[in-house]
């Protein structure tokens, strides 16, 4: 069986602040001790507030504007934390 998932297409060129969910694919957040250690890179950065973090099982949602993932990613791989992916789920407007 296939696991299809939708996703939206990201555009560098968004200056906009409208903030969308963006989720990171990030490696070892099955520990705890990474799990906190990428809530405080993110929380300290001062863009993005606690209520705008969800953890997932497999990473990390953030609630930001497209021009804050740069941002983001500087930040994890400086902190040696592994990025596989990162994308927005396609959510139609009805």
């Amino acid at each position: 069986m296939n696991k299809i998932m939708l996703i939206s297409r990201l555009n560098p060129q968004d200056y906009t602040e409208e903030r969308r969910k963006i989720f990171f694919l990030l490696g070892d957040t099955n520990n705890v001790i990474i799990e906190n250690k990428i809530i405080d890179i993110i929380h300290n950065l001062g863009e993005v507030d606690l209520n705008d973090i969800v953890l997932k099982y497999n990473g990390i949602e953030l609630n930001i504007a497209t021009q804050q993932i740069p941002i983001i990613v500087k930040l994890l791989c400086n902190e040696n934390i592994s990025i596989y992916s990162i994308y927005q789920y396609y959510n139609p407007d009805l």
